[in-house]
C-alpha cells in the first residue's frame, strides 16, 4: 500500500505545478503584453502619491481649463501661456528679514511722524506671531492733514495673456485711530502708471483682525463690479493687460486734523497675491481647476478596485450557483436556471441604472450591483461542466466508497472547474470596469471618489470635448486596462485548456 502524501511532498508538488504553469504562461505573447499593461497600471494606482503631491479633489490648484505645460510648445506662441505665480511663498511677516527693503518697498510722505516697524508679538490667527506695523506718532499739537504711506512689492508678469484668476490676501488690525480724524486703507495693483484699486477701507474704529470684504478675487462678482462696474468683465483681464512689471501694494492714508497729540498703528499681515495660470501640469486642469493628471492616477485605483472586486463577487456567486444547480439537480436546478434565464433576458445597463438610482451611487453599491448582475453566464457554464463531471467514473467511485456530497464537491468537482474560474475572473474584470465607467458617465457616480468614468462625465457635462488632454487619457486608460485583462483571459484559456494549447 502506498504511503500517504506528506505536507512537504504536497507543497513540492504544488510548487512544481506552479513552475510548469509559469513556463508555459510566459511563452504566451498575449500573456506578457497583458501582464506588462496591468503591472503598469498597478504601479500607477499604488504609487499615485509618489507621482504627484496634489490631491485629485483639490479645487483650483491652477486656473480652470488650464492647458498642459507642454501644449504651449505645440502652438508656436509660448509667451501667451502663464503658470501659477505667488508673490510671497510663505505669507506673513514672521521674521524681521521678511520686512527688509530687499523684500518690500516702503514709502512715506513725512518720516517725522510715520515709520514702518516689525512687531514680533502680534499676528493674525492664520499665520501666527509676526506682522508689519505702520506707526503714526505726532507728540505736538500741530495736525499734519493727510499723510500717506505705501508698503509694496514689484514682480514681473511675462505673459501677453492675462492669468485665469487672481486672489489677494491681507489681514489688518487698527489701534488708536480715535486720535485721528480717519484712516483710509487702499490695496492696489499697478502696471507702471496704470493703477487699479482692488480694495478700499474707510475705518474709524476697529480692534480686531479683519479681512477684505468683498474678497480680493477676480471671480468675485462684487470685485468685478467695483473694478469695472460690470460683473461680466473679467477682473484679471482688466488688470493684467500686457506683460510687464506689476506692483502689489497697500496704501495707508492717515487723516490728521485734530489739534491734540496723535498715536495710531496699522498692523498688516498675510499680504500676498496669487495668480492662477492658464497652463499647469502634465494634463492641465478641469472646469474646477482640479489637476487632471492626479485624477488620472487616483482614478486607476477606483477602476481597478471596482473591476476586481465586482468580478470576484460575480465569479464566486456564479460558481456557487452553477455547482449547486448542476450537482443537486431536480427542483433546485429548475428554480436557479429559470432565475438565471430571467436575469439574462433583462437588458443589463437599464437594470444597472435603475438599481443604482434606487440604492444610491456609493462606490460599495456600484460594486455590489455590478457584481450581483454579472454571474449568470458563468453560472450556466459551471453548471454544464458540473453535469458532465458528476457522471464521470471517479465520481461514481467516490460515491461507492461512501464519500458525502460536501467531500465530492470540494475534492472532485471544485478543482476540476477552477480553470473556468481563472479565465472567467480575468474576462469579467473588463466588463465590470466598463459598467462602472458607463454608470459614472451617465452621472451615477460616487461623489466622494474620482474614477475614469467620472472624469469622462465631467468632460461631456462641462464642455470639455475639445480638450484632448482631458478626454483622451481616461478613455485610453479604460481601453488599455480592459485589453490587459482580455489578453490575460485568453492566455489563461490557452494554457489551461488542453484543446487550445499549442503542441510543439
Amino acid at each position: 500500500m502506498a504511503s500517504p502524501a506528506t505536507p512537504k511532498s504536497k507543497l513540492s508538488f504544488r510548487l512544481n505545478q506552479l513552475k510548469n504553469f509559469m513556463k508555459i504562461f510566459m511563452k504566451s505573447k498575449r500573456a506578457m503584453v497583458g501582464v506588462f499593461i496591468l503591472a503598469g497600471f498597478a504601479v500607477i494606482a499604488l504609487g499615485a502619491p509618489l507621482f504627484t503631491q496634489l490631491s485629485p479633489y483639490d479645487r483650483y490648484v491652477s486656473g480652470d481649463f488650464a492647458y498642459p505645460v507642454w501644449w504651449k510648445y505645440l502652438t508656436g506662441n509660448p509667451e501667451s501661456y502663464n503658470e501659477n505665480f505667488e508673490l510671497v511663498a510663505n505669507p506673513g511677516f514672521k521674521t524681521l528679514a521678511t520686512l527688509q527693503p530687499s523684500q518690500w518697498d516702503f514709502y512715506v510722505q513725512d518720516t517725522n511722524v510715520v515709520d514702518l516697524v516689525w512687531n514680533g508679538s502680534l499676528g493674525s490667527e492664520k499665520s501666527g506671531p509676526g506682522c508689519a506695523e505702520i506707526v503714526y506718532e505726532r507728540p505736538d499739537m500741530v495736525p499734519r492733514g493727510e499723510v500717506i504711506a505705501n508698503l509694496s512689492k514689484t514682480f514681473n508678469f511675462p505673459s501677453t495673456r492675462a492669468p485665469k484668476r487672481f486672489e489677494g490676501t491681507i489681514t489688518l488690525k487698527l489701534q488708536g485711530i480715535e486720535t485721528l480724524t480717519n484712516i483710509r486703507i487702499n490695496t492696489f495693483i499697478t502696471l507702471e502708471s496704470n493703477r487699479t484699486n482692488v480694495w478700499v477701507l474707510y475705518q474709524t474704529n476697529s480692534s480686531d483682525w479683519a479681512v477684505p470684504k468683498p474678497r480680493i478675487d477676480s471671480y468675485d462678482a462684487d470685485l468685478r463690479r467695483y473694478i469695472s462696474g460690470d460683473i461680466t468683465v473679467d477682473s484679471a483681464k482688466a488688470i493684467f493687460t500686457q506683460a510687464g512689471n506689476y506692483t502689489l501694494g497697500i496704501e495707508v492714508a492717515f487723516l490728521d486734523e485734530k489739534t491734540s497729540p496723535a498715536y495710531a498703528a496699522v498692523y498688516i499681515d498675510d499680504l500676498n497675491l496669487k495668480l492662477y495660470g492658464n497652463s499647469f501640469g502634465w494634463l492641465g486642469t478641469n472646469h474646477e481647476g482640479r489637476d487632471v493628471f492626479s485624477q488620472l492616477l487616483y482614478g486607476a485605483r477606483i477602476s481597478l478596485f471596482v473591476g476586481l472586486l465586482s468580478a470576484i463577487i460575480s465569479v464566486v456567486f456564479g460558481l456557487v450557483i452553477g455547482i449547486v444547480s448542476g450537482y443537486v439537480g431536480g427542483i433546485v436546478d429548475d428554480v436557479t436556471m429559470r432565475l438565471t434565464d430571467a436575469l439574462l433576458v433583462i437588458p443589463g445597463l437599464p437594470l444597472l441604472l435603475v438599481l443604482v438610482a434606487v440604492l444610491g451611487s456609493s462606490i460599495w453599491n456600484l460594486i455590489m450591483v455590478i457584481g450581483l448582475l454579472g454571474w449568470m453566464g458563468f453560472a450556466r457554464t459551471v453548471r454544464s461542466q458540473t453535469l458532465s463531471l458528476k457522471e464521470r467514473p471517479f465520481i461514481e467511485a467516490a460515491k461507492a466508497a461512501g464519500a458525502g456530497t460536501t467531500h465530492i464537491v470540494t475534492t472532485h468537482i471544485l478543482p476540476n472547474v477552477m480553470t473556468l474560474v481563472y479565465v472567467s475572473l480575468a474576462l469579467s474584470v473588463p466588463s465590470a470596469i466598463l459598467s462602472e465607467a458607463a454608470l459614472s458617465y451617465l452621472g451615477l457616480f460616487d461623489p466622494l471618489v474620482i474614477s475614469w468614468g467620472r472624469m469622462l462625465y465631467d468632460v461631456q457635462s462641462n464642455q470639455g470635448i475639445d480638450k484632448p488632454w482631458w478626454i483622451v487619457p481616461p478613455g485610453v486608460s479604460i481601453a488599455l486596462i480592459s485589453l490587459s485583462f482580455i489578453l490575460l483571459g485568453y492566455a489563461l484559456d490557452e494554457v489551461l485548456n488542453p484543446k487550445l494549447r499549442q503542441r510543439k
